[in-house]
């Protein structure tokens, strides 16, 4: 269903007399139909380039060159163009906003189904059917620009499911959504390969979600596949995994430094092996529950400082639910909290509130005890940091360099200042090779990278990071991890909003979930996370971690880590 032989792509070249971008080179690649694939690799390795030659957007929207021999739906993808392949293929956007343009939710999924000229009842048919598995069906009349960054993914991947193509491309499928989304579209997925028979290639960094779905892995690294087989079979190999930036599942990490038979991807299936190698080599366990203390706690640092407070705030937008409804929350100053929940819950709603984008209908926010309502958004940027869900909302400079220097320059900062902070960001952020070219034209994660850098040149005292590691791969995570410890522990307040429970459990001093416009529950990540009850009305599960200590038995049940469960199994191996 998809061949490609010999596959060969360059990007024009970013800058005036500069060298064009070799991005694949000499790919081969075979999926036969009904196989479901995950191509997998570090950021910047190609995967949305290679998703957009197989659509036939790729070099036609771009330009470039493109060499080889590439079939898809047995169509020669070069000689039929983009039109043609569109009633075979179907593309998700990495960025799902780009691809969404009608004035509603229903509007939307139907598009696609009218131009395959369907009959109206079987585009009724299949809008109801869609919307209703991917849980969109009371915003079915709202306009998508207002929905949750997670419900917009959702329904872009509604409007190519609906359209049951030969051929399905999801590039980042599970970016932005939260778990209770993910099995939704996971299953949906399912059903597509069972009754139409759908061939699926996700270009995918969680390697949880792959582990569960994914029949056979491809790696793509320095422009070809370089690894490619059986699921359980690449996904065990951990130190591989790493050398090219791709993370690989916990309960695969567990496994290698257990060396437990089997290679399990699953709490499921490694927890059998787990309580027998303790059984069996009689090691011992540690009953009593883990100390409540997280990587980044220093102690006696507390401050009697309020940094950011909302008192009974409520906002709905025009058309539309109430995104806030008496939301009350206080953030100390130098705390790191964590903000979690379902897609739409109201998470992102109440970050603008933070910044002035929004302003609430009623209640109050308040930043060091001063109301955000009468201030202006520049004001408010002096305190507030915010780096956006999606980094296009945010860039808007010539060259990487002109956007890292705009915010400080605005603070009012000298040039010598201005040109030290942006040499610095450029070299923590690993922006150096860029600095010269167009953000705009930059793959996603490198976007996301700039968006970051840009916030911290101007060291605001607060920071809002919304889903900041989607598309970014394992190092990248890695180095955004550091920045995040060092903002920290220099007493900035930091708010971090994701889905990754994983990437909670290691940083967070408090996780809060936000659920139907409000605070459902607020506390250390430790005793949130361990109580799987709490969290299933919020579509949320603990780590992969924290669900296999709960079904060994003698193991504490708020392991949140691997390295907590290796001490815990007195198996204190360095990973």
């Amino acid at each position: 269903m998809i061949e490609a032989r010999s596959l060969s792509f360059k990007y024009p070249p970013l800058v005036p007399q500069g060298e064009g971008l070799l991005v694949l080179n000499g790919l081969s690649l075979s999926l036969r139909a009904g196989e479901r694939a995950a191509l997998m690799g570090a950021t910047g390795a190609g995967k949305t380039t290679l998703a957009l030659v197989l659509a036939g957007l790729v070099p036609a929207t771009t330009g470039g060159e493109l060499q080889g021999e590439i079939r898809v739906a047995g169509l020669d993808v070069r000689e039929v163009g983009a039109a043609r392949l569109s009633r075979e293929v179907g593309l998700v956007f990495q960025e799902a906003d780009h691809q969404l343009f009608n004035m509603t939710v229903e509007d939307e999924v139907a598009f696609g189904l009218e131009g395959l000229s369907l009959p109206p009842e079987e585009i009724e048919r299949r809008v109801d059917w869609v919307l209703d598995r991917v849980g969109l069906n009371e915003q079915r009349e709202r306009a998508p620009w207002q929905l949750s960054g997670g419900q917009q993914k959702r329904l872009a991947l509604a409007s190519m499911l609906a359209m049951e193509p030969t051929v399905l491309l999801l590039d980042e499928p599970m970016a932005g959504l939260d778990p209770l989304g993910r099995r939704a579209i996971a299953e949906l997925l399912d059903e597509l390969k069972e009754e139409h028979g759908t061939t699926m290639l996700a270009m995918e960094q969680d390697a949880e979600w792959v582990a569960r779905w994914a029949e056979r892995v491809l790696v793509l690294h320095d422009g070809r596949i370089v690894v490619d087989g059986p699921t359980r079979e690449v996904l065990s190999q951990v130190d591989l995994l790493r050398s090219m930036a791709v993370q690989p599942p916990q309960m695969a990490e567990v496994a290698a430094a257990l060396h437990l038979p089997g290679h399990p991807l699953t709490s499921t299936e490694a927890a059998p092996l787990v309580q027998q190698l303790i059984q069996n080599a009689r090691l011992p366990i540690q009953n009593e529950p883990q100390e409540i203390v997280t990587p980044l706690a220093v102690v006696g640092r507390r401050s009697s400082v309020v940094a950011v407070k909302a008192e009974g705030a409520h906002f709905q937008y025009p058309n539309g639910p109430a995104a806030l409804n008496g939301l009350s929350l206080e953030v100390r100053e130098g705390e790191f909290v964590a903000l979690a929940g379902p897609n739409g819950g109201g998470k992102t709603t109440f970050a603008k509130h933070l910044n002035g984008l929004l302003r609430p209908a009623s209640g109050a926010v308040h930043l060091f005890g001063e109301p955000t309502t009468g201030r202006r958004v520049g004001e408010l940027a002096r305190q507030v940091g915010y780096v956006f869900q999606n980094p296009d909302l945010q860039i808007f400079a010539v060259t990487v360099r002109d956007e890292l220097a705009y915010g400080p320059r605005n603070l009012g900062l000298s040039e010598n200042e201005v040109e030290a902070r942006v040499e610095r960001a450029l070299e923590r952020f690993g922006l150096e090779r860029w600095a010269d070219a167009p953000p705009a034209v930059l793959g996603y994660g490198l976007r996301r990278l700039v968006s970051i850098a840009a916030v911290w040149t101007m060291q605001p005292p607060i920071w809002v990071l919304d889903e900041p590691t989607t598309g970014l791969d394992a190092a990248l995570t890695e180095r955004l991890v550091a920045e995040m410890e060092a903002l920290h522990a220099a007493g900035h307040t930091l708010l971090l909003i994701t889905h990754d429970l994983r990437l909670v459990a290691a940083l967070a001093e408090r996780l809060v979930i936000i659920a139907e416009g409000r605070v459902a529950l607020d506390g250390p990540p430790r005793a949130v996370l361990s109580q799987a009850g709490p969290l299933r009305p919020f579509g949320l599960r603990p780590p992969p971690v924290t669900r296999l200590a709960g079904k060994v038995r003698g193991l504490p049940d708020d392991l949140l880590t691997v390295d907590e469960l290796l001490e815990a199994v007195g198996r204190n191996r360095a990973l």
